[in-house]
């Protein structure tokens, strides 16, 4: 049970922070995403806007000096309205959507008095910068009527270093902007020289919008995932994302991980709710076998011993001579009987062993002294057989804290198979070696070996290979499980070595007290 729900909260553990993993790889993805759209988005309206204003400033160039005669009038003339009214169609039938003109002469002064006000402060400072500086970076000049910018052309030499100036309405750069901009995020012009001024936004200059300070917020100035400046402005165009972009997506991301870890905590109870069923009806089944074990076996035992005990007096003639066929049947009898009282035995021990109740009583013993002890009560077996022991040290004491009745049961039973499988009159090899803190004791019959598709169910229960070419008598099936727990229980290990046509090897170590 408590492996069980370790397992499943290891799980949910690892599941959860897979997802977490993910969730920070989509958020990564998508800033990554935004931040590259943001970065396209205002290089395409840095070059629009650089190259709308650089082409205004082109064609008013070239418009002084296609028109130096008209303009020339003008200038000789300024009050006359009929020069000023021909210069302002022509000027109409270039730029249909200019804002205002005039012209500057050498002095800095308007050709013609700005009655309306279209030519504020702006525009004069501007104009004095670009007879200064031969050029001028544009930016937008507030009015009451339209927020503009200038385009300013020197003109020709015959006209006395005139410079005409051409205002245009600044909304026309916000659908430069608006062109550019993409959803969720906001493009702006920026004059980062006056504080961060707001210049234009997609809606068009800042006399279209109110706003309590027209400076860029904190929030603004954290929203900011790209800048670049405009060649021949005082602008920087700057992409903001909406204020719930990542927010958003991220509550996203962890509301879809949460969905997800709910079914998958829903389908890990439903697998635990399972597990425990199972796991109950297994210990239930594995109750009702050992209790059914338990009452045959010790309900077997006595009778068996009885049985036992009187085949062998009246095999021993005890009630008169028998005849050679009826000693012959007593004797299969008496035999079979031994088999049944062992299996018997084997299941009990099986038994206390998975449930913990064996009782180990350890000592200190001399393991070669248990090994010859051992080899000297099978030799009586070994005879059925024509079959004998041969035993190798490599030193005259090996001292092991063991259970010597339990450790004596390993060997007996490790002796007794390689009697059983071992080759016709053959000599098992029995082993004692130190490797550094370790006790090696080796059994090597020379068999037949054990089949390499048998090997990896030698230490299960029941496991028996071949009931006709390799074994000479019956097994239970339980001798080696039974042996591998105990040496277990010694805090040992159990092994063999096999060769098919070459016979086989079991071999268990000790820790050396």
């Amino acid at each position: 049970m408590k492996k069980n729900i370790t397992y499943l909260v290891i799980v949910n553990v690892f599941v959860a922070c897979l997802l977490i993993w993910i969730g920070l790889d989509r958020i990564r993805d998508f800033e990554f995403y935004h931040n590259a759209i943001a970065k396209e988005s205002t290089l395409s309206a840095s070059s629009l806007v650089e190259g709308f204003i650089a082409e205004r400033n082109r064609q008013v160039t070239l418009f002084g000096r296609n028109n130096d005669q008209l303009i020339k009038e003008f200038i000789l003339a300024p009050s006359a309205e009929a020069s000023y009214l021909k210069l302002q169609k022509q000027i109409l039938s270039y730029f249909p959507n200019y804002f205002a003109f005039n012209v500057v002469d050498k002095s800095g002064e308007l050709v013609r008095d700005d009655f309306d006000g279209f030519i504020g402060e702006l525009c004069v400072s501007d104009l004095l910068d670009f007879r200064k500086r031969g050029r001028h970076l544009a930016r937008i000049h507030p009015n009451d009527i339209a927020y503009h910018f200038d385009a300013l052309a020197p003109l020709a030499s015959e006209l006395d270093q005139a410079v005409l100036l051409i205002s245009f309405h600044a909304n026309v750069m916000g659908k430069l902007l608006k062109n550019s901009e993409t959803a969720e995020h906001q493009l702006m012009l920026i004059y980062q020289g006056a504080s961060n001024l707001i210049e234009v936004t997609a809606n068009g200059s800042r006399i279209n919008w109110e706003r309590d300070d027209y400076r860029l917020s904190k929030d603004e100035k954290s929203r900011i995932l790209y800048e670049h400046p405009v060649a021949g402005t005082v602008w920087t165009v700057v992409d903001f994302h909406s204020p719930e972009l990542f927010s958003k997506f991220i509550k996203t991301v962890i509301s879809e991980s949460l969905i997800i870890m709910a079914i998958f905590i829903f389908i890990t109870l439903m697998m635990f709710i399972q597990i425990n069923r199972e796991e109950k009806l297994r210990k239930q089944a594995e109750r009702y076998k050992d209790d059914f074990l338990s009452v045959v076996s010790h309900e077997l035992r006595t009778p068996i011993t009885s049985i036992k005990g009187s085949l062998g007096l009246i095999n021993n003639g005890v009630t008169g001579n028998l005849s050679p066929e009826a000693e012959q049947l007593f004797s299969i009898a008496k035999n079979n009987s031994e088999r049944l009282a062992l299996l018997i035995d084997d299941l009990l021990d099986l038994q206390k062993i998975e449930a913990g109740k064996m009782d180990f009583k350890f000592h200190e013993e001399n393991l070669i002294e248990l090994v010859q002890q051992s080899i000297a009560n099978n030799l009586g077996y070994a005879d059925k057989f024509n079959a004998s022991f041969e035993l190798k040290k490599s030193v005259d004491s090996v001292i092991v804290k063991v259970d010597a009745a339990r450790i004596e049961q390993v060997l007996s039973n490790l002796l007794s198979n390689a009697i059983k499988y071992g080759a016709k009159n053959d000599k098992v090899e029995v082993s004692i070696e130190l490797i550094n803190s370790i006790a090696r004791v080796s059994v090597k019959d020379h068999g037949p070996g054990i089949p390499e598709s048998f090997t990896d169910r030698v230490f299960q229960k029941f496991a028996q290979h071949d009931t006709s070419t390799t074994r000479k008598t019956a097994g239970t099936g339980l001798g080696l499980s039974i042996v591998k727990k105990i040496i277990e229980n010694h805090n040992g290990e159990i092994s063999f070595e096999t060769t098919e046509g070459a016979g086989t090897t079991f071999y268990f170590d000790l820790p050396v007290n």
